[in-house]
């Protein structure tokens, strides 16, 4: 399964910005995860993950032209896992906490 529209995708990241410092690191917490092709993430973040398989990584550059924020980040993206949307999720634009999963020591996460 590849990262396509209307899939679950469950991401970790680490993220700086322009000065290299660390804002987000997901690889030892709880991953992030969203429905592609909805409004769960930056659109020119999806795009730059569309066709990724799990177990695949990227690095992606977001330009201060891309961002609100107006800075540059980088965004170091691995593919944890991908599953088909259930039709509510799809509808709604976000996943569903269906399945819950020890993701670290002492905690649970939903995929």
């Amino acid at each position: 399964m590849q990262v396509e529209k209307d899939t679950v995708v469950i991401i970790r990241y680490i993220m700086k910005n322009s000065r290299g410092d660390l804002l987000e690191n997901t690889m030892e917490g709880p991953p992030a995860s969203y429905v592609h092709g909805s409004s769960g993430i930056l659109k020119i973040l999806q795009s730059q993950l569309e066709g990724l398989r799990i177990g695949e990584s990227k690095q992606i550059f977001l330009s201060r032209q891309d961002d609100p924020v107006g800075d540059d980040f980088i965004f170091d993206v691995l593919i944890e896992n991908i599953r088909a949307g259930l039709p509510q999720e799809i509808k709604l634009g976000y996943p569903l906490n269906t399945v819950p999963v020890e993701c670290a020591p002492g905690c649970i996460c939903y995929y």
